[in-house]
């Protein structure tokens, strides 16, 4: 029997290796622009066409390479970045495998010009499938001109699994900035099909930001400096207002080299707890400088995901930094135990004579137990309607007990709907029931099995929500003009996206017309949403189809209708009549789904007979 093992050719070895480094066309950009920052480049070019998948050039003015290293650079594990097993453990640089470049070569065709500064010509290679077709010496400047044509142009299979072509620009986009926001020393440039989406100066790291993600995060930026003998941090959290409910700029640095990490992500999430929801994300951009012997960068191809010794060290360090941070911004009170006894911080409102007493006005015999017929428990919270009145504080008790219950009799009054988005002609399904409101938020009803509690703002959302969605998905809708047209900002890369979600846009009800650089004037909005609160819902779409795939179409209705839903609700303490509260229950009731909001929040819970019975026993 003969021998069954062999070696693989260098083609089929370079296209498996591909197969770990060069995913996409994002793949690329990165490894050629990590490349550039490594050549000591400080202005750096990428220029896409069709998104990369026919052309990704990356212009350089770094050191260059001679003839024989820009050969060699296509050669399997060849690198100048690491010489011994010792060095993968003190790694400085961005790449170090010398995969990169003859992995991007096996599977697209490659054309490279570099020049050194010392070398009067320089270098020009065709490859081609990992083979060098062509070389020869040209005139061109110092650095590199990387260029990178029909990209799995030999593996017709691997193309077809590319995405949409807005998904693959916005992968891309993202790993450039990954780079560049490390950098904000090194101009960058990025364009697509000769539509400049980037175009960054060098400067300090809060105006690269600012660059980047728009002028109105400028003032949301806050710093933060923590320095200690394992690391340093640096960086900017934003302000708590500033949180979303999607992900989108969380940044994490680690000697420069982007990373994620999920236990540090918690660490920040937690140094916010109490100032933000519970499922809102802070934004921050963050920078930790550490030994490089601390830390392993080669777990992972992408080296994206590093892993640190003594993690739990790291996190407690980050904690701190960023709690510290927002309290000095006054976003969070700082502890002082040298004010003991001081129950307020500020003392300013007091009168500066030292002896002043503060006094607590009281109403001699007064008891919670006198109202007028017909009218709401106070201390307890329940309330019968609008219209209630305390009765006067005389110290007598109510002449009629059964008043306070006369709000549960069978109401024989025909109801009228009177809050928006509640249909006159509902099913009365509580037409025998009586209604209370507690503390301006629920209605009380009793029911079969005991008490049925329901949050009043999230019913009429869910209502709003089945109102809206139909209406959406049945006809095109006309929006209503704003008299003073909201502006709005954008990266380039979520102006690019509203772009083309535009027409769709239109459809529900937006008018959108450019308004300089980036920004879009919102002319009309969906009716029932304010244009004050068009930024909301604009920017919650963006950042919910950067992370979806799908019928754009038919999500964008779900999540407008939701938004708009939201922004129309009634708010907490508004107070309600009978007939309100019956009608909105009755409505409730005829939704599709009514125990839960469109975004799964609880809207009914009952109160059960057994529960109350227990605390009487």
């Amino acid at each position: 029997m003969s021998d069954i093992i062999r070696l693989l050719p260098d083609a089929v070895a370079n296209q498996i290796a591909a197969g770990e480094v060069v995913q996409r066309p994002a793949s690329v950009v990165k490894e050629l622009v990590e490349n550039a920052i490594d050549a000591g480049a400080d202005d750096i070019r990428v220029i896409l066409k069709n998104v990369g998948k026919s052309v990704i050039q990356v212009i350089d003015n770094g050191k260059g390479m001679s003839p024989a290293d820009a050969r060699m650079a296509f050669e399997r594990h060849a690198t100048s970045k690491i010489s011994g097993a010792n060095d993968l453990f003190n790694i400085r640089t961005l790449g170090f495998r010398g995969e990169a470049l003859p992995s991007i070569a096996s599977v697209a065709e490659v054309e490279l010009k570099t020049r050194r500064e010392e070398d009067e010509l320089g270098c020009s290679l065709y490859i081609a499938a990992s083979e060098i077709k062509k070389q020869e010496s040209v005139n061109c400047p110092t650095g590199s001109n990387l260029c990178v044509r029909n990209l799995f142009f030999n593996i017709p299979a691997r193309r077809k699994f590319l995405k949409s072509d807005q998904t693959e620009l916005r992968n891309s986009i993202s790993e450039f900035l990954r780079i560049a926001l490390t950098r904000p020393e090194c101009a960058f440039r990025m364009e697509n099909n000769e539509n400049v989406l980037y175009d960054l100066p060098a400067g300090g790291l809060r105006q690269r930001i600012v660059n980047v993600f728009g002028k109105s995060i400028q003032s949301k930026l806050i710093d933060v400096n923590c320095e200690t003998s394992l690391v340093t941090i640096r960086g900017f959290v934003c302000n708590p207002v500033h949180a979303r409910k999607a992900y989108g700029e969380q940044y994490f640095f680690v000697n420069n080299r982007f990373m994620k990490h999920s236990f540090f992500h918690k660490a920040v999430t937690e140094a916010y707890s109490g100032l933000i929801a519970p499922d809102a994300i802070p934004s921050y951009f963050l920078y930790f400088t550490v030994d490089p012997t601390l830390i392993d960068v080669n777990i992972h191809p992408t080296k994206t995901e590093i892993k640190f010794q003594n993690e739990t060290d790291f996190f407690q360090i980050l904690m701190s930094g960023v709690k510290e941070a927002l309290g000095k911004f006054n976003i969070t009170p700082p502890l002082d135990f040298d004010t003991e006894g001081d129950v307020t911080r500020s003392q300013s409102h007091l009168p500066t004579d030292s002896g002043y007493t503060p006094k607590v006005g009281l109403t001699p015999g007064y008891t919670p137990f006198n109202y007028k017929a017909g009218i709401c428990v106070e201390e307890s919270g329940f309330e019968y309607g609008k219209g209630y009145e305390p009765a006067t504080r005389s110290g007598k008790a109510p002449a009629n007990w059964e008043a306070l219950f006369e709000g549960l009799k069978e109401s024989e009054t025909p109801r009228q709907a009177t809050l928006p988005g509640l249909a006159e002609a509902a099913p009365a399904v509580n037409a025998r029931n009586s209604f209370l409101q507690m503390k301006g938020r629920y209605i009380v009803t009793p029911v079969h099995s005991g008490l049925m509690f329901i949050d009043q703002k999230k019913a009429h959302e869910r209502i709003l929500f089945e109102s809206y969605l139909e209406t959406l998905s049945s006809q095109k809708i006309s929006g209503q003009k704003s008299l003073f047209p909201e502006t709005l900002e954008l990266p380039a890369d979520d102006f690019a996206l509203l772009g083309e979600i535009r027409e769709d846009l239109e459809y529900i009800g937006f008018e959108l017309g450019e308004s300089g650089k980036n920004s879009y004037a919102v002319y009309a909005t969906p009716p029932d949403l304010s244009c004050t609160h068009a930024r909301e819902v604009l920017t919650r779409l963006i950042e919910h189809y950067k992370n979806t795939e799908g019928d754009i179409r038919e999500k964008m209705k779900e999540h407008v209708s939701l938004s708009l839903a939201k922004a129309a609700a009634i708010d907490y303490n508004t107070p309600l009549s009978s007939e309100e509260m019956g009608e909105m229950v009755d409505n409730l009731f005829a939704c599709r789904y009514h125990n839960h909001t469109a975004d799964g929040k609880t809207i009914i819970h009952i109160l059960k007979s057994e529960e109350v019975h227990l605390w009487f026993r």
